[in-house]
């Protein structure tokens, strides 16, 4: 038997370090999620916790719908939530995480995925699956509400592609954002119902009323724009990558919130943002996080065993070298989307003193990556990265903004040294 290893080529491995990368590479990351979360299903089936028959159930359906029409079975199973799912209970399984869901339920959202693979590719089936959050979440379908108390078993019947659940009192449908350009447009779910959407530093938000979703809409939209006109390499990647995104609950009314979970690769948390040109920078923010885990899935850049940490200046406490190497690569993103907007007079100002910050920070985040603990590959990524900032440093900006910048961050930077004197000399 031969194994088949995913890889990018040369090419798109030294695109992706420069910051950008395409939507060819980005999509090649998203193949490889397949195979990822197939395999975390196989392990998931092996190590079951729970009852059997529902194990086998959903694995024969699931093999069904993968015969059944392969392309839609592929799309449903590399959705990003079901990432999570799949390495959250994969580490409930081998003992390196805790939850107060019983380990069966978790192991039993298989059923679930496997009721909706089995709706997407016209395969019928009979299923068992557990209540979670006041219902049952389907993937890629939506919720059915239910008044069954939590984790209790509930049938569920798939026929020529309508989902019946045992007792369902009513629906509701995943909803989606959408982006149109002249050159092609973006939809992403915007998923406000899911059992497996949570683990960001804020919890979700739950189910959004009309009013709200226009305006995520709107900003959404408006926002989106911006990119396709300005930034169309990096709206080809968004397009090829980005699936979901998950409204986080407001916890304050003084910042926007984002973040993305590696397990979830094309999906990332949020409170809406203000305005549209913040939630474009947050796009590409995020976008960036997921770029970087979905090749670091397929090809480590550090020394996972290093205990080395580093100064980086969007952030107060030490970073090990891979939490530098996410940052980096995200300002770097930043960066370039902000220099696409130099020239247009409405956003003039603010790209300015904005790249002149990001590019203060990346370059010292940059001297700590090139001293820290990388593998040959994070060499030649920190290079490739290395190269697009002296690119953005070829932009001539106001002197009062570069000036500003660079005493921001060693003003930072030596609040930071005083911060971790403790921690640094362990």
């Amino acid at each position: 038997m031969t194994t088949r290893w995913h890889q990018l080529t040369s090419a798109q491995f030294t695109g992706l370090a420069g910051g950008y990368g395409g939507a060819g590479p980005v999509a090649a990351l998203a193949h490889a999620q397949l195979s990822k979360h197939l395999l975390l299903i196989k392990f998931i089936a092996t190590a079951w916790s729970g009852d059997r028959a529902y194990r086998d159930r959903a694995v024969e359906t699931l093999t069904r719908a993968q015969a059944a029409g392969p392309e839609r079975f592929a799309h449903l199973l590399t959705d990003p939530l079901i990432g999570a799912w799949a390495a959250g209970t994969t580490r409930r399984l081998r003992g390196a995480a805790r939850s107060e869901v019983p380990l069966g339920v978790d192991c039993n959202h298989l059923s679930a995925v496997a009721a909706a693979a089995a709706a997407a590719t016209g395969v019928d089936t009979d299923l068992v699956v557990h209540v979670s959050g006041g219902g049952v979440t389907l993937p890629g379908l939506g919720r059915a509400l239910t008044t069954a108390p939590e984790h209790t078993p509930l049938a569920v019947t798939v026929r020529r592609g309508r989902v019946t659940v045992q007792g369902q009192a009513g629906w509701q449908t995943l909803r989606t954002l959408t982006g149109s350009a002249e050159r092609g447009g973006l939809r992403v779910a915007l998923d406000d119902l899911g059992a497996y959407r949570g683990g960001h530093h804020a919890p979700p938000a739950d189910r959004l009323d009309d009013a709200e979703l226009r305006r995520w809409q709107d900003t959404f939209a408006a926002g989106w724009a911006l990119i396709a006109r300005y930034d169309p390499v990096r709206a080809g990647e968004l397009t090829a990558g980005l699936r979901t995104l998950v409204p986080l609950a407001v916890l304050d009314g003084h910042s926007a919130r984002s973040a993305t979970i590696r397990d979830a690769f094309g999906a990332f948390g949020l409170t809406r943002p203000a305005t549209p040109a913040d939630f474009a920078v947050m796009l590409v923010h995020e976008f960036q996080h997921s770029k970087l885990s979905g090749l670091l899935d397929i090809q480590p850049l550090t020394d996972a065993t290093s205990a080395d940490l580093h100064f980086a200046p969007w952030r107060t406490d030490p970073r090990p070298v891979g939490g530098l190497l996410q940052g980096v690569y995200a300002f770097l993103g930043i960066g370039q989307f902000w220099e696409r907007l130099l020239g247009v007079p409405q956003f003039a100002g603010r790209a300015a003193d904005e790249l002149a910050m990001v590019r203060e920070q990346v370059r010292w985040g940059l001297r700590g990556l090139e001293a820290g603990a990388l593998l040959p590959a994070g060499a030649r990524f920190t290079a490739g990265m290395r190269a697009a900032l002296e690119t953005l440093d070829t932009r001539r900006l106001p002197d009062r903004a570069v000036g500003r910048a660079e005493q921001a961050v060693r003003g930072n930077h030596e609040a930071w040294l005083l911060r971790n004197a403790e921690a640094l000399r362990r």
